[in-house]
C-alpha cells in the first residue's frame, strides 16, 4: 500500500541561497517538492504501533510546515521491507527512509539502505544491531539493551529496596523472543543484573510463531524466581503472562518491555492480570512537565494539537524522530540534498537532555563511534498499569507522574472490561 501526504520543505540548493540574499522575497520564489520515504507495518500483528508511529511522523511533518511529499510503503515481514526500499530509491529517487516501529523489519530495511547508500532514519524498533557497523542509519530512540538495563535497574532501586533486602537475595528470571529484538533487551537484562549482583536463576528463550505459555509459566515457577523480566510481542506476552496468571506464580515484581507490556491492548486483554506489571520502553507524551525544557513543553502543545490528543509511546516516538529530520536536519542542508548531506547534518546535531517532548536530547554517535547513528541522548522509562487501561510513568523519577505501587502483581483471574470505543 502507497500513500502520499505532506508540506512544504523550504528552497534548497540555489534556491536557499536565493532566499538568504532575498529575506522577506522568498515567499515569491518557486519551492520544489521533496519526496522523503517511509516504511511501516500498517497491518499485520505489528500495525497498532506502526500506524500510532507514522501518525507521530505525520503530526512533526505538519508542524514542520517542509514541502516534502511523504511516500509510505507498508510491509510485514523484511522481505518486504527490503523489497520497499528498493522500490522507494528506484521508483522515488528518494534519498532519506523513515521507519520502522518492528525491529525485524527494521535490521532489514537498514541494511538494504546501508547497501544502496541511503539514509535509514529509524524512529521506534530498539535492536541493537540496527545501527551497528553502519554508516547511513540513525536512530532517535533507546535501544534494546537500554531498556533492558532500565528494567533491571528500576527492580533493584526502586522493587529490591522497597521489599527492604539485598540484590544477592533475590532471584530473577528473563522470558524472551528468540530475535534481535528480544535478544537485544534480554542480552542487556543480563548484563546488568551480573552488574548488579542479581543472580539470574533461568533465561528462557522461545520463538514466537510456536511457544507453550503454559509450558512457559511452568519452567519459570521451577526456577522460583522473586523478579521477571519478559520480552515478548503483545499477543505472545499477552498468552505467557495468562499463564502466569491461571499458574499462580509468587512474583513480587514483573517487568516486561516494549511491544508487549506497554500496549494499552496488553491491559484492555488482560483486565485486572495486568494491574501491577510494569513495563520499560520508551516515554510517552504523559511524562512528568518537570523532564521537559520550556520549548520542548511548547512543542509537545503543538504536538498533541496536530495529532488530536496525547501521544502514546509509538506516536511521541514518531513525533520525535520525524521532528529531528524535518525540523532540525533537511531545512538546514546547505547544498543539495544528498544521502551525504543529510548525515553530515545529523552528525552535527547536538541537541541537550530535556529538549525534545519525550525528555530527551539528540546526539549520535560519530561515524568512529562503535555505534555510529545512535542517539546517545534517547530517554527510557519504567510504567505500571494501576488500573485496567491506566499507566504511570513511575521511573525515573524526573520523568514519573505517578508513584510505584505494591505490592507485586499476580491478580486472580477476573473479568477483563472491554476497551473504551
Amino acid at each position: 500500500m502507497v500513500e502520499r501526504g505532506g508540506r512544504g520543505l523550504p528552497g534548497i540548493g540555489i534556491i536557499v541561497a536565493l532566499a538568504l540574499l532575498l529575506g522577506a522575497c522568498t515567499d515569491v520564489i518557486p519551492r520544489p517538492t521533496f519526496v522523503v520515504g517511509a516504511i511501516y507495518p500498517l497491518t499485520g500483528p505489528q500495525s497498532p504501533g506502526g500506524t500510532q508511529e507514522l501518525a507521530g511522523v505525520r503530526a512533526a511533518l505538519t508542524l514542520a510546515g517542509n514541502n516534502v511529499q511523504l511516500r509510505v510503503v507498508s510491509v510485514e515481514t523484511p522481505a518486504q521491507a527490503r523489497a520497499a526500499v528498493d522500490r522507494l530509491i528506484d521508483r522515488d529517487h528518494v534519498p532519506v527512509i523513515l521507519g520502522t516501529y518492528g525491529s525485524t523489519l527494521a535490521d532489514a530495511a537498514a541494511a538494504r539502505a546501508e547497501q544502496r547508500h541511503v539514509v535509514y532514519w529509524e524512529t521506534g524498533a530498539v535492536a541493537d544491531l540496527i545501527t551497528q557497523r553502519r554508516s547511513y542509519v540513525f536512530r532517535t530512540v533507546a535501544t534494546g539493551s537500554v531498556l533492558g538495563r532500565t528494567a533491571v535497574d528500576f527492580t533493584s532501586q526502586v522493587l529490591v529496596a522497597a521489599a527492604g533486602v539485598q540484590n544477592p537475595a533475590v532471584r530473577a528470571v528473563i522470558i524472551n523472543v528468540n530475535d534481535v529484538y528480544g535478544r537485544s533487551v534480554a542480552d542487556g537484562e543480563q548484563e546488568q543484573a551480573a552488574l548488579l549482583g542479581i543472580p539470574l536463576a533461568d533465561r528462557i528463550e522461545y520463538d514466537p510463531r510456536a511457544y507453550d505459555p503454559v509450558a512457559i509459566a511452568q519452567r519459570l515457577a521451577a526456577a522460583r524466581p522473586d523478579y521477571l523480566w519478559d520480552v515478548s510481542y503483545l499477543d505472545d506476552g499477552i498468552k505467557i503472562w495468562k499463564a502466569v496468571s491461571e499458574q499462580q506464580v509468587p512474583l513480587k515484581g514483573a517487568v516486561g518491555t516494549s511491544s508487549a507490556f506497554c500496549m494499552p491492548e496488553f491491559s484492555w486483554k488482560l483486565g485486572a492480570r495486568s494491574i501491577g506489571v510494569y513495563a520499560a520502553d520508551k516515554p510517552d507524551s504523559g511524562i512528568s512537565q518537570s523532564a521537559l525544557a520550556p520549548a520542548a513543553r511548547d512543542l509537545l502543545r503543538r504536538a498533541q494539537a496536530a495529532y488530536g490528543g496525547n501521544l502514546q509511546i509509538p506516536a511521541t516516538a514518531g513525533f520525535v524522530g520525524g521532528w529531528a529530520l524535518f525540523h532540525d536536519v533537511l531545512p538546514h542542508l546547505s547544498g543539495p540534498v544528498t544521502p551525504d548531506s543529510i548525515r553530515g547534518a545529523a552528525y552535527a546535531l547536538d541537541q541537550p537532555a530535556n529538549s525534545t517532548i519525550n525528555g530527551g536530547g539528540i546526539k549520535f554517535g560519530g561515524p568512529t563511534s562503535p555505534d555510529p547513528g545512535q542517539n546517545l541522548r534517547a530517554p527510557s522509562v519504567v510504567g505500571q498499569w494501576q488500573a485496567v487501561g491506566q499507566m504511570r510513568t513511575v521511573f525515573p523519577a524526573g520523568f514519573a507522574n505517578g508513584h510505584p505501587q505494591f505490592p507485586s502483581p499476580s491478580p486472580s483471574p477476573s473479568p477483563s472490561p472491554s476497551p473504551p470505543r
